[in-house]
């Protein structure tokens, strides 16, 4: 069931309405933390990403192309931000170049991290780090975490509101 007041939920999330060359219609968007960051800005430093990623797998666009079968002016509209990145794309270019989704999604919204740059900085190396952690190593951190904040489960979790909305 829908929730019945949308701006309850505008004003609740801290969204601000603005245009974008992107959209037609005005939008709602969380800001940064130097304002609210165009959609084709997010494209450019998604592909901003990309091309470091490649670069630093000494890969040229030819040979990424071939791997994601794509011939190597397609796959450079990815790079050039001239072509919208899919979830998918970006899913299967993380797998090919070495990278976790999660850093490429910082590169492009930092503030979806945290309330500072600080703060973003330092859950991104936590994340990170999670990651690389032995299975048993994660077990025994999230019991440790678990134990330090028991009522975890009672709290609202990111992006939802205590009224589930």
């Amino acid at each position: 069931m829908a929730i019945k007041d949308v701006q309850t939920y505008i004003d609740r999330r801290g969204l601000v309405e603005t245009n974008d060359s992107e959209v037609d219609k005005p939008i709602w968007r969380k800001p940064g933390f130097n304002g609210v960051r165009s959609l084709l800005k997010i494209e450019e430093e998604l592909s901003r990403y990309l091309r470091e990623r490649r670069d630093a797998q000494n890969l040229n666009r030819e040979q990424v192309g071939m791997m994601v079968g794509l011939h190597q002016e397609i796959y450079a509209r990815h790079e050039r931000a001239g072509a919208k990145l899919r979830v998918a794309r970006l899913i299967h270019l993380a797998e090919l170049l070495d990278f976790s989704p999660i850093e490429a999604l910082y590169a492009a919204a930092p503030h979806l991290f945290g309330e500072s740059e600080q703060e973003a900085d330092v859950k991104l190396k936590l994340m990170l780090r999670m990651l690389d952690l032995p299975a048993s190593t994660a077990q025994h951190l999230l019991m440790t975490i678990e134990e330090l904040a028991p009522d975890a489960d009672a709290a609202p979790r990111r992006g939802q509101n205590r009224a589930g909305e």
